[in-house]
């Protein structure tokens, strides 16, 4: 019999920084936030400065970075913009939309109310009545806040403007609260600043070839005398997300167990060898359900007799609380058993802080997988490790997905009406084709934006340089002073993010004057809801689909490979 021995790739935590609180003597809250916004400018600043000289080389008399060496005129500080003269400046993002809802209500709402997936409040009150179509509209209206009535300044220390971005970034509707970028453009008489072009702060280096090699030398591809290796460019990462333990549907356990056989090679001899190293990016714990009893936080109207209940009730609350994380436990267990390394990424509704960055779990709350060692790494929200030569850097997908909840873009539907077939209604008099225009907003009755996709959401934060490009405004994390731990200090290789409604994946590449980087958006599917594991080849970062379905349903079966080349 043929005995294989699984690939291993060398490994190397880079989440130091998300480890860190803030340093402060005597709690982390001591300071404001605005310390963070602080920290992140100082960071981007001279990034945006060199985007702006990079896409400027034509008009740079000396390669020295000056307001003499570009025609428009660097400002220091906003205050000292002048009317009628353009200028270029370097500020943070600050944008008002009015459709947001009120931060009471987004605190009560109810407590299973929030989730990764779909509009920003997954369960709408009051739609019980709806039928099928006015539910998916609802849900529709909520899937992004953006709105005309969007107000965007660009702002720093000295002070702010206000900008008018109608020719630029889509009308502003994809910037966001806290991004950093320098601005060009002209301040009118009524103090707004037009402006005609917006530059991003440049990417960071990338890991080089020479780091790369090094690392891929301690790949190990040896089997015994009796069976032949994979070879080196067959050393592959399987990606995980919402694995939905402790829920109530049944068939997802039978799914999970399916997903051990084939990482263990039970399905054909040899299948799963290949896999290095398992990531689940986050949503490992359902959404925890309200213990009999439980008054909500904040509702001090609730008769104090509501949370008195029997002993046994009580016992059977406590079991349901903790059952999400016992199955968990259970399942990363049986996946170090078999002498697979794991690193597991918390989420939204796991035990662990609500602030980002999130703390690894406590080994406490996993004591069958913790008992294997150097085989479980209980790792940090948002990740951040370098894997045979190969930098790997994502989240359980929360700040991609209130990142979508304040970036929208105009619909494709106007664009492509222009596509189909003229009737004679469609032009003027003068011959000219007329398009009716939309409203800017899905209230006032028109459909001219869509949300972003999570892939694009993934690209934006990889342009905006930030890993929560909306937190602490929206995203809750510490407030950290001297630095920010989410700007990028490497460009990644792949930059993923979890619990996604489907699998989407995009290469994207970005050049800073003779420098070229490629970087992997990937988007990995909630494994609840899709059924579906992500397979990335280190060398070539190829992505392949492993999905495991119900057997009479499935037309790939279980355990059954969708190739997807990237």
């Amino acid at each position: 019999m043929t005995k294989q021995k699984r690939c291993t790739a060398s490994y190397k935590s880079n989440s130091d920084r998300f480890e860190a609180l803030p340093p402060t003597v005597t709690h982390p809250y001591m300071h404001q936030y605005v310390s963070i916004y602080g920290a992140r400018y100082a960071m981007l600043q001279q990034r945006c400065l060199d985007n702006v000289q990079l896409k400027n080389k034509k008009s740079i008399s000396s390669s020295s970075m000056n307001s003499s060496s570009i025609e428009t005129p660097i400002i220091p500080r906003i205050i000292e913009l002048k009317e009628g003269v353009s200028s270029i400046a370097v500020g943070t993002i600050i944008k008002t939309t009015p459709a947001r809802p009120a931060m009471d209500t987004a605190y009560h709402s109810s407590y299973e109310g929030i989730s990764y997936l779909g509009a920003p409040y997954d369960d709408i009150n009051g739609d019980g009545d709806k039928d099928e179509d006015e539910k998916k509209e609802t849900k529709e209206a909520l899937s992004h806040y953006c709105s005309a009535g969007d107000t965007i300044v660009l702002e720093d220390e000295s002070g702010r403007v206000e900008l008018d971005l109608t020719s630029e970034m889509d009308g502003g509707y994809n910037l966001v609260t806290g991004v950093v970028v320098a601005i060009e453009g002209t301040v009118q008489a009524d103090g707004l600043m037009v402006v005609s072009a917006v530059y991003f702060p440049t990417t960071p280096p990338q890991a080089s070839d020479e780091v790369g090699a090094e690392a891929d030398a301690d790949v190990d591809m040896d089997v015994d005398d009796e069976g032949e290796g994979e070879g080196e460019d067959d050393v592959n990462i399987m990606f995980l997300s919402g694995l939905d333990c402790g829920g109530t549907d049944a068939t997802l356990s039978l799914k999970r167990e399916l997903l051990v056989d084939f990482l263990t090679g039970h399905f054909s001899p040899g299948q799963g060898s290949n896999i290095a190293r398992v990531i689940i990016a986050g949503g490992g714990c359902t959404k925890p359900t309200r213990p009999a009893g439980m008054v909500p936080y904040g509702d001090w109207n609730a008769s104090a007799n509501s949370s008195k209940s029997n002993d046994k009730e009580k016992e059977k609350s406590e079991d349901d609380v903790t059952l999400p994380i016992r199955e968990l436990d259970l399942f990363l267990g049986e996946l170090c058993a078999a002498g697979i390394p794991v690193d597991y990424i918390p989420g939204l509704h796991d035990p662990t802080n609500a602030n980002w960055p999130q703390k690894p779990l406590h080994a406490c709350l996993l004591p069958n997988a913790t008992c294997f060692v150097n085989m479980l790494t209980r790792c940090t929200n948002p990740y951040d490790a370098i894997i045979g030569g190969k930098e790997f850097i994502g989240s359980d997908g929360m700040n991609i997905a209130d990142l979508k909840r304040y970036v929208s873009k105009q619909n494709d539907s106007i664009s492509t009406a222009l596509d189909e077939d003229i009737d004679e209604d469609d032009v003027d008099e003068n011959g000219n084709i007329v398009v009716p225009s939309a409203p800017l907003n899905k209230s006032s009755g028109g459909n001219a934006l869509r949300s972003f996709t999570s892939v694009e959401a993934l690209e934006l934060a990889l342009k905006f340089n930030h890993i929560a490009p909306t937190g602490p405004d929206s995203l809750p994390t510490f407030p950290f002073k001297d630095n920010d731990p989410f700007v990028f200090e490497t460009t990644p290789h792949v930059f993923f993010a979890g619990n996604c409604n489907e699998y989407e994946s995009k290469i994207v590449e970005q050049k800073n004057s003779d420098e070229s980087k490629k970087t992997l958006l990937l988007c990995v599917p909630s494994f609840a809801l899709t059924g579906q594991a992500v397979m990335i080849n280190l060398k070539s970062l190829k992505c392949t689909i492993v999905e495991f379905g119900d057997l009479p349903k499935s037309p790939l079966g279980a355990g059954g490979e969708k190739h997807m080349e990237e």
